[in-house]
């Protein structure tokens, strides 16, 4: 009896859902995942149009990157200004 490996790949999932997924792994990437995550938005509309059932669960977790992403950035702007001694 053949064993079956439990491929990454293995799952056939619509293309917008694919790209929905693609795009949140790739958004988790400090200061220049905030890209990416416009595009899980934009492939979860596309996906809609399409027919397709967008993966709602990545464009939920779209989202929380998004605050994250946006948090890392104003903390980038704002943490050198605290050094300045008034």
């Amino acid at each position: 009896m053949p064993v079956e490996s439990a491929g990454l790949f293995k799952e056939e999932r619509p293309f917008a859902s694919s790209a929905v997924w693609a795009c949140v792994v790739y958004s988790l990437v400090p200061f220049v995942g905030i890209v990416f995550v416009p595009f899980v938005f934009v492939f979860g509309v596309v996906g809609s149009f399409r027919g397709e059932r967008p993966d709602l669960r990545a464009m939920a977790v779209g989202i929380l990157i998004l605050t994250a992403q946006v948090v890392l950035w104003w903390l980038l702007y704002v943490v050198p200004k605290w050094n300045v001694v008034v």
